[in-house]
């Protein structure tokens, strides 16, 4: 039933953990573990990021031990929809499909920025991100509200320049995105913690995910914000 390269074991994932890397060594993302699985109407790629390289931050150990976890929950979640939907059905002949991969958004002398996601597939599909962002010198994980001067109101600062970007699409093309007040439960404004990535111009590009702010065929809305439009509440 299964093509498995899934190397993210314990034994194997604390053995990298112990491992010091060489003082030179560039932040960098790899694959630990890839599952694989393709059998009658089911698929599934369940891949295990590690983020490697110096300076080691103390945060990260922890989040490569989420990332392993939360890849070995994918599968094991996968196999017993498997197992369910056969027991139900011995002759399954829909399509069921599980990915979780990543992206890499950024990789200059100052950021790594990737892109978690995971698309569930039956039927249509469904897909959440999560992106993280790392400073290169240091090697801290970025927070969006870091990069702004303590209480400026960045939330708002941000909010209204992808409101702006959203009017001027739909004008383009009618209802291409669900604004509020216009729409009940349309885009008021950002998280304090929205997902958002640094881009090779420095700039603040906000995510969405598929189906938060507009239709199926939009995607996963990205919206990168002008430096002039948050230039007065950044920290440096």
């Amino acid at each position: 039933m299964k093509s498995r390269a899934f190397r993210s074991s314990a034994a194997l994932f604390a053995a990298l953990l112990c491992i010091a890397a060489p003082a030179s060594a560039e932040l960098k993302l790899h694959a630990l573990g890839v599952y694989k699985s393709d059998f009658l109407g089911f698929s599934a790629k369940i891949v295990t990021p590690y983020v490697s390289g110096t300076p080691a931050d103390g945060g990260r150990e922890a989040l490569n031990a989420e990332f392993a976890a939360h890849a070995r929950k994918a599968v094991e979640n996968y196999e017993k929809e498997v197992a369910a939907a056969l027991k139900d059905a011995s002759d399954f002949s829909g399509h069921l499909g599980v990915v979780l991969d990543y992206e890499i958004k950024t990789n200059n002398d100052k950021i790594l920025a990737f892109d978690i996601y995971e698309m569930e597939i039956a039927g249509s599909s469904s897909t959440t991100h999560k992106l993280y962002n790392f400073d290169k010198k240091s090697g801290a994980l970025i927070e969006l509200k870091s990069l702004f001067k303590p209480g400026a109101d960045y939330v708002k600062a941000i909010s209204e320049n992808v409101k702006s970007q959203m009017r001027a699409a739909n004008k383009r093309d009618k209802n291409s995105y669900w604004i509020a007040p216009e729409e009940k439960e349309g885009f008021s404004a950002i998280r304090p913690g929205q997902n958002f990535f640094i881009n090779d111009r420095g700039n603040i590009v906000v995510c969405f995910d598929k189906y938060e702010v507009a239709p199926g065929s939009t995607g996963s809305p990205e919206f990168e914000i002008p430096r002039s439009a948050v230039e007065p509440y950044l920290a440096k």
